[in-house]
């Protein structure tokens, strides 16, 4: 597992965006129980087992690299708000602290449901900005799997300046 965070995320939580196994935050049990069924693979893209949409692509939705492909729809398909089930008005340093532990139980669910695959895991704690109205608290956990010519992403994660960002990536099949 190789894990890394922007400035910002290693400044909202010190010395835990170091490594996301120093968390100390539980996963908000309704979080952990979304992940009990694991995931399955549907026209390419990863979803909950549960998924029962039918085809991804056809006709009135085709498939289009870089705009609607595997990766963007695995994005919006997982993406979760944490401060949804956080049960209170948290500081955003635990909202994130609660979406990194959501992350670790998220990446076991994927590895048990896969034998191979490379797969990123997106923490996003969006940080205030009076400038916008925004006022923090919000952290949203998203994942998919990494295929090339479909970035999600900058390679920079510091250039996300009102974000704090933390990626875990990880190959199934890896102890």
């Amino acid at each position: 597992m190789n894990a890394r965070a922007n400035r910002s995320m290693q400044e909202l939580l010190g010395p835990d965006a170091e490594s996301p196994e120093r968390v100390s935050s539980e996963c908000p049990t309704p979080l952990a129980a979304e992940l009990q069924d694991g995931f399955k693979e549907v026209n390419g893209c990863v979803v909950p087992k549960l998924f029962d949409g039918g085809p991804i692509w056809s006709t009135t939705r085709p498939q289009v690299d870089g705009e609607d492909d595997e990766t963007g729809f695995e994005c919006s398909l997982s993406k979760i708000h944490v401060e949804d089930f956080a049960g209170s008005a948290l500081p955003l340093a635990d909202i994130a602290r609660l979406g990194i532990a959501y992350a670790l139980q998220l990446r076991v669910a994927l590895l048990r449901s896969f034998n191979s695959g490379v797969f990123r895991i997106i923490i996003d704690a969006q940080l205030p900005d009076p400038d916008f109205d925004v006022n923090g608290g919000v952290c949203t956990v998203r994942h998919h799997k990494v295929r090339a010519g479909q970035p999600w992403l900058l390679d920079d994660l510091n250039a996300y300046k009102l974000n704090g960002v933390m990626v875990i990536e990880f190959e199934a099949g890896e102890q």
